[in-house]
């Protein structure tokens, strides 16, 4: 995919990443996100927490081209395994809470033995040099702004369903701008004080109010549609 098509696309997944499941952690201390205009998390006052286990958790998006041109360019993997944040476990899951963050700067971009795991849509590694360089573009003021803007947040607004199948409304925090989605998640509590959540679902960039980028009139572009795949393991405080 071109730098600049790549570079775009980027940036509009991470407007569209974290319609995921919330659980959380607190390794590293990160600087305050932009939460304001997020509703308030209601935590149950029978509710357990939990905290994330960073690096058994892992969020990835799945960035795909498209066009008759689509040829020209590649499929790419984004992916972090720093999550940080809090679930709250109550009896009934609607009366159950979660928050999760992750600094932009521990996004990475096709790393090899991510592209071998998705399979046949991914071939081979890409070029070191070409992945820093799109990681830095990523980051800079033009793109993820990473220095002013350096955390993304998730909050759940509501939780329905039946434990462990949950549909999570979620808010996102983002470069100081709030998007809305629903999600659906399995949660699953074991009785030695472990978490275990896992959510696979499609973002469409459109929902969001973004209009996928494209070059050469269309024929080669970002598909509207992103997969996004969740595991969260957590432990219980």
């Amino acid at each position: 995919m071109a730098c600049r098509d790549l570079q775009t696309a980027l940036r509009v997944i991470l407007l569209a990443c974290l319609g995921a499941v919330a659980l959380g952690g607190c390794e590293r201390a990160l600087a305050p996100a932009d939460s304001r205009g997020l509703q308030p998390l209601a935590i149950a006052k029978d509710a357990q927490r939990f905290r994330i286990v960073p690096g058994e958790s892992r969020l990835v998006l799945l960035v795909y081209r498209e066009g008759r041109m689509a040829r020209l360019g590649h499929n790419h993997v984004i992916s972090t395994n720093q999550l940080q944040g809090e679930v709250y476990v109550a009896a009934r899951a609607q009366d159950s809470a979660a928050e999760l963050r992750f600094a932009v700067a521990d996004l990475q971009v096709d790393e090899p033995d991510l592209r071998t795991e998705f399979g046949d849509d991914f071939p081979g590694s890409l070029d070191d040099s070409a992945i820093a360089g799109t990681r830095s573009n990523m980051l800079s003021p033009k793109q993820l702004d990473a220095e002013v803007w350096p955390d993304i947040v998730l909050r759940t607004a509501s939780i329905s369903g039946a434990w462990p199948a949950l549909t999570m409304d979620i808010q996102i925090a983002l470069q100081g701008r709030v998007h809305r989605v629903q999600i659906p998640a399995t949660v699953n509590v074991t009785g030695d004080g472990k978490l275990m959540a896992t959510a696979d679902f499609p973002l469409l960039q459109t929902e969001l109010g973004l209009e996928p980028f494209s070059v050469m009139l269309g024929a080669l572009r970002v598909r509207d549609q992103i997969d996004a795949r969740l595991r969260i393991s957590a432990i219980a405080d």
